[in-house]
């Protein structure tokens, strides 16, 4: 594997216990490479984790780890929408578009996002599938209740955080497919235009 600079899915990895361990390295390969090519092999050399602790700490086998995994990833970026309430909801982007570049910079364009990837996973792992689905929706209610708190109305907020997570998700994409973060970067800036904008009209 690549090494991993400072900000990553997998920072503090090998301070941890084998299954976290496990868990933080299968979201690392399921963003670089997708649920069904990620086995129970790969996340044990990755992560150095013991051959026979696998089904000890994860009973219900590869399943159960890609949706931890998932879940994971989800919370890794739920905590970033999530920072200090000071922040305006254009700011709350900016968060989201900051980190989301760190990362494909940091992995030379080979990490995408362990979420969506889940959520593509539905015809082999729908239990992995249903996580990712409840992991975008939490995001988008982040960014929603983000608006919202600065006084936009709620339909609209919802609207527009459905916007910022699609329109997100669709440039980490462009970008792996181009090898550049232009396409996030000027996302980001369309989406924290609209944001202010929304916030404006109610001053």
């Amino acid at each position: 594997m690549a090494s991993h600079p400072a900000e990553s899915v997998i920072t503090g990895a090998d301070d941890r216990g084998p299954r976290e361990r496990m868990v933080v390295h299968a979201a690392d390969l399921i963003g670089r490479d997708g649920v069904a090519a990620t086995s129970i092999g790969d996340v044990i050399a990755a992560s150095s984790a013991p051959r026979g602790s696998i089904y000890h700490h994860f009973p219900g086998g590869k399943t159960q780890l890609m949706t931890e995994a998932v879940r994971y990833a989800g919370e890794f970026i739920a905590e970033r929408i999530g920072r200090p309430t000071t922040m305006t909801p254009a700011d709350t982007v900016r968060e989201i578009g900051g980190v989301w570049r760190r990362l494909l910079v940091n992995t030379d364009f080979q990490f995408g996002c362990p979420v969506l990837a889940g959520g593509l996973a539905r015809r082999s792992e729908p239990a992995v599938a249903d996580a990712s689905a409840e992991i975008l929706q939490r995001w988008a209610d982040l960014v929603t209740a983000r608006l919202v708190v600065d006084g936009v109305d709620s339909d609209r907020a919802d609207s527009l955080a459905n916007l910022v997570i699609a329109a997100v998700e669709g440039a980490v994409g462009l970008c792996q497919t181009r090898r550049s973060v232009e396409p996030l970067d000027r996302v980001i800036a369309e989406l924290a235009s609209l944001c202010d904008a929304a916030v404006d009209r109610l001053r």
